[in-house]
């Protein structure tokens, strides 16, 4: 990706998202880090999206996306990318 890109991603976030919904986005992807030890530009359903695609969700990673489904429809299959 070219630093161009990477301008035009930014503002094209911060056009689309509040300030705030970024600041939660952003502390999710820190417990992603943290607790999953996953990669810091990804959320905790995304990574466990993939995981449970991938047949290699533990069964508290799948509760969890259980109850996110309460929230939004198919949360965690919604997610992936993010």
């Amino acid at each position: 990706m070219k630093k161009r890109d990477l301008v035009w991603k930014f503002e094209y976030d911060a056009e689309k998202r509040s300030r705030i919904a970024r600041l939660l986005i952003s502390i999710d992807q820190f417990f992603n880090v943290l607790v999953w030890n996953g990669s810091q530009d990804e959320t905790i359903s995304s990574h466990i999206g993939r995981r449970i695609a991938d047949g290699r969700a533990f069964k508290a990673e799948i509760l969890l996306c259980s109850v996110l489904k309460k929230i939004q429809s198919n949360h965690c299959n919604r997610s992936l990318g993010e």
